[in-house]
């Protein structure tokens, strides 16, 4: 593997963290931002839920394992995009739990050499273990 880095990081939990209960407040405040108007996004109540982007507000504590080779966090990186698949919507009183891992590390060859890509997964439940979301972030590294 590139820069260091080893396939015995790929699909290891390396932290858990725990948000909520998820306010009435919030999730109105934050889905009258995004301009919503649908009834089901702004009035209290037992149909009320968030915006499914909603999501998006949530990560671990730590970006990276602990293992995670140190000469890479320091080094400048690239935000190379992000997945979302969404679950359940996430509604107030919720908690929320995101346990994320990195999913993924893999190089690509373009006009400026090879670029290695960590992709760090954040899979997203609900206090029922029901999925809410997950989201995979990629970041690109370039070679020193």
């Amino acid at each position: 593997m590139p820069h260091g880095l080893h396939a015995d990081l790929i699909g290891r939990v390396f932290d858990e963290t725990e948000f909520g209960p998820i306010g009435v407040s919030e999730v109105i405040e934050f889905n009258t931002a995004l301009g919503e108007t649908a009834a089901c996004y702004r009035e209290p109540g037992p149909e009320l839920r968030a915006h499914p982007t909603f999501c998006v507000k949530f990560r671990g504590r730590k970006g990276f394992p602990d293992d995670f080779p140190a000469h890479l966090l320091g080094r400048m990186s690239f935000d190379a995009g992000k997945d979302i698949a969404l679950g359940e919507p996430i509604r107030p009183g919720d908690t929320v739990r995101v346990a994320t891992s990195v999913y993924d590390i893999y190089e690509k060859t373009g006009r400026t050499g090879t670029m290695t890509f960590v992709v760090v997964r954040f899979a997203l439940s609900n206090q029922r273990g029901a999925h809410v979301a997950t989201i995979d972030n990629r970041m690109m590294y370039r070679p020193a």
